[in-house]
């Protein structure tokens, strides 16, 4: 596992944590943040919707200064809202997770202050060990086999309907203000919060090429002190590798122009 600033990376099983923005990502995107199933071996093979998403009786609906509904209230509608986001049944795994939104809104406060959400989703991890390789002159590179590790996260991201994310967060995003506020400085609004989430995902860079790393002690850092500086939630992302860091990247740019239109509009 990484230390706890995110600054190194440590080569054993289960190290470099895949929440990857994902989490932020797909939570962001989804209002979700749950990674179970995925983690665990569900096929990626997509799945027929046969019959239209239950109705769920709004719970959105509240006065300002009405107590905040049941998280299954809650949960029941981001189901219902969210099940034609992607075909793939690894998104469906997801949202069988419980309360989603609170996840949904710490995630993002987290990444916008670039620090890993890992207490909100301390059971995400992900398979196969972090590998490296050596070269002829001495040098210890990332190994990037291990990016397959990350592959089914980068394709379900990809897959999601930007439309339905969008169209979710509409219709939710007062209830997810209320849960911000909960814990937010005082004048932090949740849209500021995403915005500076999105910020960190679209400044990672993307690397196609060798990423060098070097040991301390056990661990390995980031030759490139560029690369060493970048924030844990950075970090995490990088280690993805390259195509699936551009399915996440994509993503984030397609619902922010969307987040953007509408917002111009009258």
């Amino acid at each position: 596992m990484d230390n706890d600033g995110g600054a190194m990376v440590k080569l054993e099983r289960g190290a470099l944590w895949g929440w990857g923005l994902v989490i932020l990502v797909a939570a962001v995107l989804a209002g979700a943040g749950v990674w179970h199933g995925l983690l665990h071996g569900a096929p990626d093979t997509p799945t027929v919707v046969v019959a239209q998403a239950p109705v769920v009786p709004s719970v959105v609906d509240r006065a300002p200064d009405a107590p905040l509904p049941p998280t299954a209230e809650v949960d029941a509608l981001l189901r219902s809202r969210l099940s034609g986001a992607s075909s793939m049944s690894q998104f469906g795994a997801w949202l069988r997770e419980a309360d989603l939104l609170r996840r949904f809104v710490a995630v993002v406060s987290n990444m916008a202050s670039g620090e890993s959400p890992r207490a909100v989703v301390a059971f995400l991890a992900p398979s196969g060990d972090f590998q490296v390789s050596s070269t002829r002159d001495g040098r210890t590179l990332v190994g990037k086999k291990g990016y397959t590790r990350y592959d089914t996260l980068g394709r379900v991201v990809g897959s999601l309907d930007s439309t339905v994310l969008v169209d979710t967060w509409r219709e939710v995003h007062r209830l997810a203000e209320r849960l911000h506020q909960e814990s937010a400085p005082p004048g932090s609004s949740l849209e500021a919060t995403l915005r500076r989430a999105f910020e960190q995902v679209l400044a990672v860079p993307v690397l196609d090429g060798d990423v060098e790393v070097v040991a301390k002690g056990a661990l390995y850092v980031y030759a490139d002190p560029a690369l060493e500086a970048l924030t844990p939630a950075q970090k995490h992302l990088l280690r993805m590798g390259p195509t699936n860091l551009r399915h996440i990247q994509g993503k984030v740019r397609e619902v922010s122009q969307k987040l953007n239109q509408q917002a111009s509009r009258p």
